[in-house]
This record gives structure tokens, C-alpha cells and sequence, in this order.
């Protein structure tokens, strides 16, 4: 047996190059060896548990079985002459087949019913990859083996070219009938660095570097250099910005990152055991927060500046298993793995999280694709459950959504496994087209669809895949750039002509449109501090209004608003930032109570995920429904006493929100009606308008540029509040603030 015991031989040395005795921590793994010198069991770090990892070999040496720590077994058979194996039985006991040439390459895996297939050009490089739906991309090859070109099965092309030593130096992708629609240039110095990369309108970042080769400066197009500094182990030490902003890194003997000096000077410390596991983080803006660690290196407890303790636990596979609040157990977390009940695929994945929302619970095929996600939370004191149930195709993509609610969203895909169309099937009926026509730039976004009610998105890109232009229906949106890429002006059919400023740091600086300019200021770290909004009359300023923000000397936390103080916890939560308003965390840090005038106007929880499940406001109880991608999925109204009033649920093409369904309920739960509508997003995928099937404005949203701004609807459209904003923000109108995951924003 052979025993590895890591910093017992580095404290002698950490003492001598740290000046102070080192941390006396070890962690070690023990080794078994057969006859032939191969690897039979591995003896993780931890003596609490037993991770023992055993390997299993046939009289060949051919690796035939891996048992994990938790007796999770993968069994490898049906070995070709090369030893590679044609059968791969998982701890779900689902069977992978792999083929193989003549020459020992892989030429196909099947899993489950879905085949990737592999062709190989005489000397073993691919060059041609079909997926389980038929799709496939060809690779070709030059005779110097440098990839030339990728080609789909729509014809649309990715076309590579080199210099003499092998640098690539173009990119051009082309669509089916051969015409450029991007490309990218580089180019490179004798030694093959990157000199320059170059855009499709000559726009042009350049690059330097010192005598080691290290980057030590970066010019955008508009001119504006960052430099970096290096010491004498080619450390990044220095970091200067283009307004002369320096931010310094220093580290410790192990390369461990010990202190960050911001261009304020505001300075964090980060303080580490001799294995290099974080102890403690001495903030300015959150407070000092100190980690212990076990025997492989997981956080065991975690206690913050406001003195609260997280303690957490971890299975035999250092999987979280528990995290508990010993100060507030109700917010404890349970973490369920490998539960295989009901032909669940589970074994390696997470099957289930209990928290103080409720539960989530998690169902997997056997190629591992999610095919059930179950929640239950608490509504006035019952337990409420609801399912999303999910299909894919055979290259594991996409096909379907079946919501609460008995509807279901459908997406068709093109011979590229391109979502061409999205479907909306209500209960038993036929599918009905919500969404038709999708189409894409070759290797790239969305180009166009047409809803159900008529209307139609059309745009287009420049050969930086910019978007140049943007219509729906009878509303056009143009879009200018400067050479950083910037937007700089917006020509728009829904909320007129703006123009943008930025700094040397692409800062927004102005905004002005007819009637109304914001001007905006930062300090050397990008805190805002002064935001000035003049009103114009034929373009001549008129009423001007400056809004002031001031910051510690010492930290980067908001000390005042014009005249008003704000307060912050120990961590750094506001707890006070209007004179009216208070906000209260939760041990985990959320915002979890809001008062305005000493009244609770909501109060907020959230899962073990970090996704807020409750708004509970006076007069009703708000739940909320998440994807496995995070994405909002629908939210659920109630009435205090916990009747169900109303359902909005949202549909989305990847990151956009294309639309939705709103339900109603009788008071004896069964549904009374519901009411489609569609939603038109802007160059950031935010929604900025909805209209509803007879292709009628039923909402819109305007605001500056950050977010500042009232969404105006009809009264009479039958939706609930639409309260999306920009990606992953959740307006509160009962707050001002805008959920954004694990932050509130006010803009």
C-alpha cells in the first residue's frame, strides 16, 4: 500500500517562506496495486466516512468494473482487440454501446435508443458527426490537419483560415446559398501572439506583451488601454484601467491570492490554510466571513459578519447532503441523491431537495435528461403540488413542456435541430401554433418568427452578429454601434430616438432622447454616484434634477442618497436606504421582509437553490414556478385565505420570452378560462411589449437604460402583472425593487 500525505512535507517550507508557523493540516489518500502495478482501491482524505473507490480488472489488465464509495458500480465488457470496451453498464444499469472502426476509432455510442455516429477520414481525423435526430456537421481538413471547415446539414458553413505557423487567422460563416454573413480576423507576431483581432468594419483590439510573454496590455477600437503588471513568477500583480484606475493583487508563497487593493484602495484579504483552503475573508464591504473545512477540503461551516453560522455535510462522494442554520433550523436544507423508486434514473444525480419552501423532486431518464420536476410548497398552511414534465428527442434536445395547469408546450425542430416551431396543446385538443417560421443566422441567433396572431420579428445583424434592425409588426427598432460595440443610438417606433455616451471604461455616461437627458457619474470603481436628469425643448435644456450618491471612504458600501443616510448590517445588507423603507435578511442573506412606514408591505422566501418561492403581500400569497435552467416558468396567485385566483405562465425560445398563458380559477379550483398572450423582447431579450391575439398592445414597458421606468397595460387585457424585466429580474411593485436571483436591484 502506498500512502500520499500532501503539506507534511511543505510546512517546514510554508514556515521558512511565510515567516509564521504553517497551518498543521494534512490530507492524504491511500493506494492499492495488483500484481501488475494497477490501481485497486483509492482512499479518499476522510476518515468520517468510508470513500474508498475500488477498480476491477480482467487477466488482461482491461479495467472491467469501478465501485464508487457508495457501491454505485460501472461495469466495462465486451472488449475489441484494441481494449477498447463495447459495453458500458452504468450504476443505473442503463447499457452504452460503443462501436469501433477497424483501425480502433470510435464510430458510434448508442444509449438508451439515441445513436451519435462518428466518420473518419484515412487518417483518423472526423469528419462527419450525426446526432440520435439525424443531424450532423461535416469537418474538413486540410493536409496540414487544421480544420478548414464545418458544415451543417442546412448547408450553412464555418470556414477557417491560417497563417504559415498554423495560427488561425479568419473566421466566415456562410449561409446555404454561399453569402458571408460574419467574419472575424486575427492576426499574430513571429512568436504567434495575438496581436489583433479584428472585426467585420475594420474595428480593432490590439494586444502587447512583456519579455515573458504575458499580456500586458489590451486597446479596444476606440483607443483606451488597459496594462498589466507581472512580478518575477508571472503573477498578475498590477492592473491599470484606461482612466488611470490601479487595482493591486498580491499573493502568498502557494500562489493563493492574500489581499486585492481596489482602485479606491479599499483593500480584501483572503487568508488560507497550508492546503490552500479559503479560512477567512476579511471584507470592507461584507465583513469578515471565516470557513472551516474537513478532511477533503469541503466547507464544513461558514460564519458570516453578522455572526450567523451555516453549517454544512457531505455524502461518501463529498456531495452536499445537509446545510443547516443552528440559529434558524427551519431554514435547514436536505440534499436526496441516487433515489431510483418508480424507474427513476437517479443513481449519481440529485433526486430531491427539502428546504423550508417544500420540496423539489427530480425524475430522470435513462440518458439522464430530466423528465419530472415535482414541487410542493406551502400555501396558508396546506402543502400545494405542482409538475413539469419534460420530453426530448433523441439528441437528448428539447421536444416538450407540460406545465400545471393541463396545457403543454411543444417545439418543433428543423433537420439542424433548430426549434422551427412552437406549439401550444390545451388539454386534449390538437396542438395549436403559438409560434411558426423560426429561422436563424447560420451558426447563430434568431432571425425571424411569426406568432399566432399575426405578427411578425424580423431581424437583422451585421457581420459582427450585431443586430442591426428589429421589427414587430408595425414597430421598427434600429440599433447603432460605436467601435467598442456599444450601443450608441436606438431609432425606435415604440419609444423614439436615443442616443448613448460611454466613458473609456464603456461606462453610460449619457442618454438623451427629444424631450429628456440622464447624465450619469462613477467613481474609480464603477459605484454610481451621480445621476442628473434635465428636461429639453428643442433640444434646449430646461428643468435639471441631480441625484447624489455617496460611498464609505473605506469601503464600497452606500452611505447616503442626496440628504438620507442609508444603514447597512455587519454584512453589508442595506437594511435602510429610503426614509421610509427597511429591509430584513434571512440568515441565508436574502431579503426576506420590506417595510414602508413601519408597515410590512411583503415578505419573501426561497429554496435551496436560491429561486424565490413566496411573495406574501396584505392582500395575497404569490408562488412561483422554476425550470431546470432557473428560468421563470409561471407564477400562481392566491387570495390570503389561500383560494387559487390565477395562473401566468411564460414561454420561452432558449433565453427569450416569447409569450404565455394566463389562467383563472372558480373558487373550487377548476380553471374558468385563460388568455394567451405574446411578448416582443428588445436587443437584450427583454420584454418591452405584449400584445394579445388579435395582435393588440395589451403592455409595454419603457425605461432608461437602467431599468428605471413604469410598464403601462390595459386593465381589461386578463393577464396579471407582467412583471419580467431585464434577464432574470422580477419587478415588485409593492418594493420598487426587482428580484434578480441572488440580489435586489433598485434602479
Amino acid at each position: 500500500m502506498t500512502t500520499l500525505h500532501r503539506a507534511s512535507l511543505l510546512a517546514l517550507a510554508l514556515t521558512a517562506a511565510l515567516g509564521t508557523q504553517a497551518h498543521a493540516v494534512e490530507r492524504s489518500w491511500s493506494y492499492t496495486y495488483n500484481s501488475l502495478g494497477l490501481v485497486e482501491t483509492a482512499d479518499g482524505p476522510r476518515t468520517d466516512v468510508n470513500d474508498v473507490t475500488t477498480y476491477t480488472y480482467d487477466a488482461q489488465g482491461r479495467l472491467t468494473q469501478v465501485t464508487n464509495a457508495l457501491g454505485h458500480i460501472t461495469q466495462l465488457s465486451n472488449f475489441d482487440t484494441y481494449g477498447n470496451p463495447q459495453t458500458v453498464i452504468d450504476a443505473n444499469n442503463v447499457t452504452t454501446t460503443l462501436t469501433y472502426t477497424p483501425q480502433g476509432w470510435l464510430d458510434s455510442v448508442t444509449t438508451a435508443g439515441s445513436t451519435t455516429s462518428f466518420d473518419h477520414d484515412a487518417i483518423g481525423q472526423i469528419t462527419k458527426v450525426t446526432r440520435g435526430d439525424g443531424s450532423w456537421l461535416e469537418y474538413t481538413w486540410n493536409d496540414a490537419r487544421r480544420l478548414t471547415k464545418i458544415t451543417n446539414n442546412l448547408n450553412e458553413s464555418v470556414e477557417y483560415g491560417y497563417d504559415t505557423m498554423g495560427n488561425r487567422k479568419s473566421q466566415t460563416l456562410r449561409d446555404a446559398s454561399n453569402s458571408l454573413t460574419q467574419q472575424q480576423t486575427w492576426v499574430y507576431d513571429e512568436l504567434g501572439r495575438l496581436m489583433r483581432a479584428i472585426g467585420s468594419e475594420g474595428q480593432t483590439q490590439s494586444y502587447g506583451y512583456d519579455l515573458n510573454d504575458n499580456p500586458n496590455r489590451s486597446t479596444t477600437p476606440k483607443q483606451h488601454s488597459t496594462i498589466s503588471g507581472y512580478d518575477a513568477l508571472n503573477r498578475l500583480v498590477s492592473s491599470t484601467d484606461p482612466r488611470n484606475g490601479v487595482t493591486i493583487l498580491n499573493y502568498d508563497a502557494q500562489d493563493n491570492l492574500t489581499k486585492v487593493t481596489d482602485p479606491r484602495s479599499v483593500v480584501t484579504e483572503y487568508k488560507y490554510d497550508g492546503l490552500g483552503n479559503l479560512k477567512q475573508l476579511i471584507s470592507k464591504d461584507s465583513g469578515t466571513t471565516t470557513y472551516t473545512h474537513d478532511d477533503a477540503g469541503n466547507v464544513l461551516s461558514k460564519t458570516d459578519a453578522r455572526g450567523v453560522v451555516t453549517t454544512y455535510s457531505y455524502d461518501a462522494l463529498n456531495r452536499l447532503k445537509t446545510k443547516q442554520y443552528p440559529a434558524n433550523p427551519a431554514l435547514n436544507v436536505q440534499y436526496h441523491y441516487d433515489m431510483t423508486a418508480d424507474g427513476n434514473h437517479g443513481i449519481g444525480r440529485l433526486t430531491a431537495v427539502q428546504d423550508a419552501s417544500g420540496v423539489l423532486g427530480y425524475h430522470y431518464d435513462a440518458r439522464g435528461n430530466l423528465l419530472e420536476q415535482i414541487r410542493s410548497v406551502d400555501v396558508a398552511g396546506n402543502d400545494t403540488y405542482d409538475s413539469l414534465e419534460y420530453g426530448y428527442d433523441n439528441a437528448n434536445q428539447l421536444t416538450r413542456i407540460g406545465y400545471p395547469g393541463g396545457f403543454a408546450v411543444e417545439y418543433q425542430r428543423n433537420a439542424a435541430g433548430q426549434v422551427s416551431e412552437v406549439d401550444i396543446v390545451i388539454g386534449n385538443q390538437q396542438p395549436a401554433a403559438f409560434a411558426t417560421g423560426l429561422s436563424y443566422m447560420p451558426f447563430g441567433p434568431l432571425k425571424s418568427l411569426t406568432w399566432a396572431n399575426g405578427l411578425t420579428l424580423s431581424r437583422s445583424y451585421d457581420e459582427d452578429y450585431r443586430l442591426r434592425q428589429q421589427s414587430v409588426g408595425p414597430w421598427q427598432a434600429t440599433y447603432g454601434y460605436d467601435a467598442n460595440s456599444n450601443i450608441e443610438s436606438l431609432q425606435s417606433g415604440l419609444f423614439g430616438d436615443l442616443q448613448y455616451n460611454y466613458d473609456e471604461l464603456d461606462r453610460l455616461t449619457k442618454e438623451e432622447q427629444a424631450d429628456l437627458r440622464k447624465e450619469y457619474g462613477y467613481d474609480a470603481v464603477g459605484n454610481r454616484t451621480r445621476k442628473t436628469t434635465t428636461s429639453l425643448d428643442n433640444g434646449q435644456a430646461q428643468n435639471s434634477t441631480t441625484s447624489t450618491l455617496t460611498y464609505a471612504s473605506d469601503s464600497n458600501r452606500l452611505t447616503q442618497i442626496d440628504d438620507q443616510p442609508v444603514i447597512s448590517d455587519a454584512a453589508g445588507n442595506l437594511t435602510q436606504d429610503r426614509a421610509n423603507r427597511e429591509l430584513e435578511y434571512d440568515a441565508q442573506g436574502r431579503l426576506s421582509k420590506v417595510k414602508i412606514g413601519g408597515n410590512v408591505v411583503g415578505e419573501y422566501r426561497y429554496n435551496a437553490l436560491g429561486q424565490r418561492t413566496h411573495k406574501i403581500t396584505e392582500l395575497s400569497v404569490v408562488t412561483f414556478l422554476y425550470g431546470p435552467d432557473g428560468q421563470l416558468l409561471g407564477q400562481t396567485r392566491y387570495n390570503s385565505a389561500g383560494t387559487k385566483l390565477i395562473s401566468q405562465y411564460y414561454l420561452w425560445l432558449d433565453s427569450m420570452p416569447i409569450g404565455g398563458l394566463t389562467l383563472h380559477f372558480n373558487p373550487n379550483g377548476s380553471v374558468a378560462g385563460s388568455t394567451a398572450f405574446y411578448l416582443h423582447a428588445d436587443h437584450l431579450n427583454t420584454p418591452r411589449l405584449a400584445t394579445n391575439q388579435n395582435g393588440q398592445e395589451v403592455w409595454r414597458w419603457k425605461s432608461d437604460a437602467f431599468g428605471d421606468g413604469f410598464a403601462i397595460s390595459q386593465s381589461n387585457s386578463g393577464l396579471d402583472e407582467i412583471n419580467l424585466r431585464f434577464p432574470g429580474q422580477y419587478y415588485d411593485s409593492e418594493t420598487g425593487l426587482h428580484y434578480n436571483y441572488f440580489r435586489d436591484y433598485d434602479p
